[in-house]
């Protein structure tokens, strides 16, 4: 091979990386964007709300913990805490129970989100999930993680649609 040849092949691999980079981080930032729709009672984050579905709350839940698993619920709550790293989950809560509502990155949430009413629907369920899994929410809500040891209950929906009220 000849010096030229060489040259080439390497502005052409060089090129290639750049070219297959950039288009690696422009989808990324697209899988990421918030996308909202106005509503006259709220602002929409995924799926509309099924209006004839019964509006929970939480505490009828946690009293009731097998009769909702695995079923489709909408519940309304606080917002108390929204991942800060996607905005792919947010903390529901009644002030003493809590729910985390996961996207499942169908859909992101502001990171912003604080102190606000929410109405969710999604499916249910409660799970044991490891140290790691329960360090990683924390991290992802600020919060320090030496505390955590050992599998956590999670009580999670896993969310369609959820409703920032007005």
């Amino acid at each position: 091979m000849n010096k030229f040849t060489i040259i080439l092949v390497l502005i052409i691999a060089f090129s290639a990386n750049y070219v297959f980079t950039q288009s690696d981080s422009m989808k990324h930032e697209e899988k990421y964007e918030v996308k909202a729709k106005e509503l006259t009672d709220g602002t929409l984050y995924g799926e509309d709300i099924d209006a004839t579905l019964p509006v929970l709350k939480i505490a009828d839940i946690y009293t009731n913990l097998d009769a909702y698993q695995n079923k489709l619920v909408v519940v309304e709550g606080d917002v108390t805490e929204v991942c800060q790293t996607m905005g792919c989950w947010t903390m529901i809560s009644d002030g003493k129970n809590e729910i985390r509502s996961m996207t499942l990155h169908k859909f992101f949430l502001p990171k912003d989100m604080k102190n606000v009413k929410a109405v969710v629907q999604g499916e249910f369920e409660v799970k044991e999930i490891t140290e790691e899994q329960a360090k990683h929410f924390a991290e992802e809500s600020g919060k320090n993680a030496d505390n955590i040891k050992g599998p956590q209950k999670l009580y999670r929906i896993k969310a369609a649609g959820i409703k920032i009220l007005k």
